[in-house]
C-alpha cells in the first residue's frame, strides 16, 4: 500500500509518499481502507518531534470503508469513520491506504456525502460534542464561551451548540475572522489578547455557565475569572502550547465552586463511560448532509500534496478543516 512517512522530525517537506507493508487482520480490530482524512494539530506536533515517539505512520483519523472485520459486526464495504484509538501512537495511523483500528474506535454510518466532506467531521465534531455533553454537561439557555473559536473544534463546538439552543461567545486573535464566526452563529466575539476576562464580564457580568478551552494552559487562569460561580470549564485543547502550568495550586487559583474538567480525546475515545457509540455521529453527518448544520471543510488536497496540506494548517491560512483524499 503507499503510505506517508516522517523521513525525520521537522518540517512538512520530511513527509514522503512512498509504499509500506499492508496491516494484517486480527480479532478486535477492524481493517478499513482510507478514502479520505483529516489533518489535526497534533499530528503537527507528532511530525515535528514535539510529541515524543510516534508510530511510523501518524494521523489520528479517517473516513473509509470496512474491508475485514474478523470479529464480526461490521460488512465488507461498510461507510465507516475512524477515531484515535492508539492511532499514530501506539499503532500505525490514518495516512495510508489502509489502517488497522481497534473495532471500539470505529463508527458505521450511511451518507451520501463526498469523502473529502466526510473526512471533516469526525475528530471535529465528536470532540466538540464530548466536550459539550461529557466534559461541560452543556443545557439549551446556558452561556458558553468558547476559546478558540476558529479553530476546527472550536467551529464545530459553536455550531453544535447553537443547535442545541446555548447562547455562545467565542474567541479569535483577529478581527478580520469575526465574519467567519458570526456566520457561524456566535452571538458575541471577543478578541483575545490572553485577558479577556473583562470583556466576557462585560457582556456576562456574573461570569458564563459553561466554558470550552481549547487554548490551554496559559490562558486557563484567565478562563476561571470568566466563569460563573458553580459554573464549569472543560480544558480540551492545547492552541497555545504544550507548556505545563507552573507552580499550579488549585486550593488558591482555582476559585470557589468552579469545576474544572479535561477531555482528551486521544485518552477518553473507545474507553468505558466514553465508548464512540455513545457519540451520535451519524446524526450529525446526517444533520450536515440534510443542511440542518454546516460543515467545516475548507480545503482538500491529495496525499501527493500531504506536505502543503501541514503547511496550510501551521500557517493558520485556512478557517476550517483541511483534509487529504487518496
Amino acid at each position: 500500500m503507499k503510505a506517508i512517512l516522517v523521513k525525520e522530525k521537522g518540517g512538512p517537506e520530511n513527509l514522503i509518499l512512498t509504499d509500506y507493508e499492508m496491516p494484517v487482520p486480527r480479532e478486535g480490530y477492524v481493517l478499513i481502507a482510507v478514502k479520505a482524512f483529516g489533518i489535526n494539530r497534533a499530528e503537527l506536533y507528532m511530525r515535528k518531534g514535539d510529541w515524543g515517539d510516534t508510530a511510523d505512520i501518524i494521523g489520528i483519523e479517517c473516513v473509509g470503508v470496512v474491508v475485514e472485520d474478523p470479529s464480526g459486526g461490521l460488512t465488507e464495504g461498510q461507510s465507516v469513520a475512524a477515531m484515535v484509538g492508539g492511532m499514530a501512537r501506539t499503532i500505525n495511523g490514518s495516512y495510508a491506504e489502509y489502517v488497522l483500528v481497534p473495532k471500539s474506535n470505529v463508527i458505521p454510518f450511511r451518507s451520501g456525502l463526498p469523502w473529502n466532506e466526510l473526512a471533516a467531521i469526525p475528530e471535529a465534531y465528536a470532540t466538540a460534542w464530548g466536550i459539550l455533553n461529557w466534559g461541560l454537561d452543556a443545557r439549551a439557555g446556558e452561556t458558553l464561551l468558547i476559546r478558540g473559536g476558529t479553530s476546527t473544534i472550536g467551529m464545530a463546538g459553536i455550531i453544535l451548540a447553537k443547535q442545541m439552543g446555548m447562547t455562545v461567545i467565542a474567541t479569535t486573535r483577529s478581527e478580520e475572522k469575526i465574519p467567519g464566526l458570526k456566520e457561524l452563529g456566535v452571538d458575541e466575539v471577543v478578541i483575545d489578547n490572553g485577558d479577556i476576562s473583562r470583556s466576557v464580564l462585560a457582556i456576562c457580568p456574573d461570569g458564563v455557565d459553561k466554558l470550552m478551552e481549547l487554548i490551554g494552559t496559559p490562558t486557563l487562569a484567565d478562563s476561571f475569572r470568566c466563569t460563573r460561580a458553580m459554573g464549569s470549564v472543560c480544558l480540551a485543547g492545547f492552541l497555545g502550547g504544550l507548556m505545563p502550568m507552573e507552580q499550579f495550586q488549585p486550593i488558591f487559583q482555582l476559585p470557589n465552586s468552579i469545576r474544572l474538567t479535561t477531555l482528551a480525546s486521544a485518552l477518553a475515545f473507545g474507553q468505558k463511560g466514553f465508548e464512540l457509540s455513545k457519540i451520535p455521529l451519524a446524526r450529525i453527518i446526517r444533520d450536515i448532509e440534510e443542511g440542518r448544520i454546516p460543515n467545516i471543510l475548507r480545503k482538500t488536497f491529495p496525499a501527493a500534496c500531504i506536505g502543503e496540506a501541514h503547511r496550510a494548517v501551521e500557517g493558520n491560512r485556512i478557517n476550517g478543516k483541511v483534509v487529504v483524499q487518496w
